[in-house]
């Protein structure tokens, strides 16, 4: 109760006003989508919403973040999946850019400033991931490409696993599957599979120690 009160202040009046709004509009629950008046927001009416617990867009819950550092955008278009499927909260930090336009779904973890999430097929996140400031997560190159005349594949699934950690200025990109209680070094770029409780780092990321854990709070 105390962390949700303490969400209401840091939003203001406009943000509980707005999230209201859009909450209700595509959910039909008053709170289940948070939006501070920091959010740019453009949803199209034609996204699904299936939000089993809260999902915020723009706040902060760590001291060095808060919901005024920089706005934010959220953005889906015409046959968009947006999933929460934890039971408590997932959160997006403030200055934040995430644009929906196929399958996105995030568990109960925490998304810190910054990031850039691009989902044009299928983004999955799981339950008890931490990821830092700044990290791209890109499934779509959103350009066509070929080598020697050879289509090259434009998007493929991303899936994040539980407990995953994910250094700040890291990049995620398509076809990645990152294993249940693994960490992603800052700075790295991970362009291939990440195996269980490795850690991984480097461009291209590659395993650089084994049977590792880490707290795993979000």
């Amino acid at each position: 109760m105390r962390n949700r009160l303490r969400q209401l202040r840091d939003i203001g009046l406009r943000g509980v006003a707005k999230s209201v709004y859009y909450s209700f509009r595509n959910t039909g629950s008053l709170s289940s989508l948070v939006v501070t008046s920091q959010v740019i927001t453009e949803i199209s009416p034609h996204t699904t919403f299936d939000l089993r617990g809260r999902l915020t867009i723009g706040t902060g819950r760590r001291g060095a973040s808060h919901p005024r550092i920089a706005r934010s955008k959220f953005s889906t278009s015409a046959g968009a999946s947006v999933v929460h499927s934890g039971e408590d909260i997932g959160i997006v930090g403030p200055g934040s850019v995430v644009h929906i336009e196929g399958e996105f779904s995030i568990g109960d973890s925490y998304i810190n400033s910054h990031a850039r999430i691009l989902c044009g097929d299928e983004i999955t996140i799981g339950n008890g991931v931490a990821i830092a400031w700044d990290v791209e997560i890109l499934d779509d190159d959103r350009h066509n490409f070929s080598v020697n005349g050879v289509q090259a594949q434009r998007t493929a699934p991303i899936t994040i696993e539980d407990n995953v950690w994910i250094g700040h200025s890291a990049s995620i990109q398509k076809g990645v599957t990152i294993r249940e209680g693994s960490v992603v070094a800052s700075n790295s770029v991970v362009a291939s599979d990440v195996p269980a409780n490795t850690l991984v780092a480097g461009t291209p990321a590659e395993v650089i120690k084994e049977d590792v854990s880490w707290g795993g709070e979000n």
